[in-house]
């Protein structure tokens, strides 16, 4: 990800040993200092930082809250860029600091206060941030992803019945439609499976809940090939089962590691 660390000078040796570790953990750190050429126009480059980060980090102190730093200033500036700082900025209080002084934008979201060391609690709840944002995109691209099966499907159907209208009588093959559901004792919230088809491959959001799958591309008479391959809630692959063909009988399919799912013909 792309931080901006915001820091009163009195305090760079704390935010330069934050943006070391998390340089290791491979994203990005602008600093002022660090990343401001000589002669560049200072606003309008702090502006434009602020404006790309994916997380913009204020280190809290007696220091940066003074009245007339610059760190209030780049405050204002990440304010006007995300009005709304839920997910957006993370607050770490580095030194002791009433919270009655800590801005309002600040405290509208929960402020970091560590209770061991400072640099390895900051770089932990970056990840989980940048955990939640990689969830919360993956699910984004799903519901896309099953946007855009649904309009090939239709336009499947649709082409099927002109087909049949213009006197083509060459029978349409049913589509495959299965119920998928969970084994009793297999519920994890965020697991998710891509199945692939000739059609295409289309994601799916797994819950306790029974659910319904319907493979336009798949003929319940003939032996097309597809796949399903199940994933955690990070993304990761737990396991991939090739298919042949519509099951004609509840069948269950075992991933591994105590993953299965159950499909049952509709």
């Amino acid at each position: 990800m792309k931080l901006f660390i915001t820091y009163a000078s009195d305090d760079r040796p704390v935010a330069d040993e934050l943006a070391v570790r998390l340089r290791t953990e491979g994203h990005t750190v602008f600093m002022d200092k660090d990343n401001l050429p000589e002669a560049e126009g200072y606003d309008a480059a702090i502006r434009e930082a602020i404006a790309e980060c994916d997380v913009y980090v204020f280190l809290i102190s007696p220091n940066s809250l003074k009245a007339g730093r610059y760190t209030l200033t780049e405050m204002k500036l990440a304010r006007e860029q995300f009005p709304n700082p839920h997910g957006r900025v993370l607050p770490v209080m580095i030194a002791p600091t009433p919270f009655r002084d800590i801005p309002a934008y600040l405290s509208a979201v929960t402020v970091l206060q560590p209770e061991g060391n400072t640099v390895a609690e900051t770089v932990a709840r970056i990840g989980e941030m940048e955990g939640r944002r990689k969830q919360s995109r993956w699910l984004r691209m799903s519901i896309y992803a099953g946007v855009l099966m649904a309009l090939v499907a239709g336009a499947v159907w649709l082409s099927g019945n002109g087909n049949q209208e213009n006197g083509d009588t060459e029978p349409v093959a049913a589509s495959c439609r299965l119920a998928v559901e969970l084994p009793p004792g297999m519920v994890e919230a965020g697991l998710a499976m891509d199945v692939t088809t000739p059609a295409g491959t289309q994601a799916y959001v797994l819950s306790a809940s029974l659910m319904s799958l319907e493979l336009a591309s798949v003929s319940r008479d003939k032996g097309e090939a597809w796949a399903i391959l199940l994933r955690s809630r990070d993304g990761s692959e737990l396991g991939k089962k090739e298919m042949t063909g519509c099951p004609a009988s509840r069948t269950r399919i075992d991933f591994g590691e105590g993953y299965a799912l159950e499909l049952a013909p509709k």
